[in-house]
């Protein structure tokens, strides 16, 4: 695969007249488009400069862009403590129902979880794996103990992939355990490499997505990924409160897309993967 100018869609009809052309005078982007976060978290750690990351204040952040709700998981379940994590998102939800819902973030090293207590709350809507925090690998056997349950449940996984090794290995688990979403998150926003394989990984198996989680990414990243999985395999999602969402959710309003891709993007097929 390589990468060349004609990988880039040319703007269509309503690209700029909707939800672009709001954004860039300022206005809401509409109260029929429906955003949601498909990759947020709360709390913080000492290894970045995070503010704003307590549950009220990430809830409070969506509120002001305009931003329905987001799936979030704790930093101290992927750092530290992840069972105290995870006991903090469930609080975290019931505090602010209006905005957040849950990720399980889940640990090969510890199986003693009570998955069908967590599931059984409404609000708590997938798993999060972040393998290399957690020194491990996303296909580590370890995993199955919660991708068998998630595969059997229908419940989306939502992957921590910063490297070309981590899509190839979701690729394997997908190919494992077809019945559940996988979302390679930040994936198709990293480096050539990185999303070389993120693209392989969505358009060999249909149960993967993609996000568009990333720090940075050059001007058309949105519109590439659009051409290579098609605007039904990625969502919006910005790692808040790692990063500011703002640049995020507004390189998906502002992308030379039509509106309907954009529609998608920003919070249907979020809708479609988690159930809401």
């Amino acid at each position: 695969m390589n990468q060349k100018t004609s990988d880039f869609p040319l703007p269509t009809s309503d690209c700029v007249a909707a939800i672009g052309d709001n954004v860039y005078r300022g206005l809401p982007f509409g109260d029929d488009v429906f955003i949601f976060d498909i990759h947020a978290h709360v709390h913080q750690t000492s290894d970045f400069q995070m503010t704003h990351a307590t549950p009220a204040e990430v809830a409070d952040t969506m509120r002001k862009l305009g931003i329905d709700g987001g799936c979030v998981s704790s930093i101290l379940s992927i750092h530290a403590d992840c069972r105290l994590g995870n006991e903090l998102v469930r609080q975290a939800v019931r505090e602010q129902p209006d905005r957040l819902y849950g990720y399980l973030t889940v640990s090969p090293h510890d199986h003693n979880v009570d998955l069908d207590g967590f599931f059984a709350d409404p609000k708590f809507r997938g798993m999060k794996v972040h393998a290399a925090f957690h020194r491990s690998a996303i296909d580590d056997p370890r995993y199955d103990f919660f991708y068998e349950y998630a595969d059997a449940h229908g419940l989306p996984v939502l992957f921590h992939a910063w490297e070309a090794a981590d899509c190839m290995r979701i690729a394997r688990v997908a190919k494992r355990f077809p019945h559940t979403k996988l979302i390679i998150g930040h994936g198709v926003m990293r480096t050539w490499e990185v999303k070389r394989e993120a693209v392989a990984a969505v358009r060999q198996y249909d149960n993967v997505f993609a996000d568009t989680t990333v720090s940075v990414a050059f001007d058309g990243a949105v519109e590439w990924a659009v051409n290579q999985i098609g605007a039904d395999r990625l969502c919006y999602g910005s790692d808040l409160p790692f990063y500011d969402c703002r640049h995020v959710v507004g390189k998906v309003a502002t992308a030379r897309l039509t509106d309907g891709e954009k529609r998608k993007i920003l919070g249907e097929n979020a809708r479609r993967i988690l159930g809401l």
